[in-house]
């Protein structure tokens, strides 16, 4: 008796779930996060799946103004080592948050654990990423390795080429 209870809890923490991504898809932020409390809370401590049901609902917070969302999407992360999906969701929440030096450190650890991760490759294509300074061992800021930098960006990008 006890097997079937918990896979009933299982079974209705997904259909939760499934219905805070069909709000989130919808743009239906607090919605969504209604429902991946849900399935985060009917859900039991040994779910595989309890960090990623926190993740979206902490970006799903984040993205409707909480933004208390982001630790609940931190703690995700800091205890999971398999779903890269936990990760693609604290990027959202950090860049929504304009914190995207942070967004760039998670997308990478989110990378490690998935090269191939549909979400994690699209926000790495649009968020674009900086060259290394001209002079690693300088901060990127030195006004040596901004000149540098200028130089180096111009000879590879002739006027014609600029946007």
């Amino acid at each position: 008796m006890g097997m079937s209870l918990s896979i009933k809890r299982e079974r209705d923490s997904r259909a939760e779930y499934e219905l805070g991504i069909a709000f989130f898809r919808k743009k239906q932020w607090r919605t969504a996060s209604r429902h991946f409390a849900q399935a985060e809370r009917k859900c039991t401590r040994s779910d595989t799946h309890l960090q990623c049901y926190k993740s979206w609902h902490g970006v799903s917070l984040v993205y409707s103004g909480d933004v208390s969302g982001l630790n609940l999407c931190r703690h995700a992360a800091s205890n999971e080592h398999i779903d890269a999906t936990v990760f693609q969701n604290l990027t959202l929440a950090e860049l929504k948050l304009r914190h995207r030096k942070r967004a760039c450190a998670t997308l990478k650890r989110g990378l490690a654990i998935d090269p191939k991760h549909r979400g994690l490759l699209k926000l790495y294509k649009n968020m674009g990423t900086r060259r290394q300074p001209s002079l690693i061992f300088l901060d990127r800021n030195n006004p040596i390795n901004k000149w540098l930098g200028k130089m180096t960006y111009r000879r590879a990008n002739p006027p014609a080429t600029r946007r």
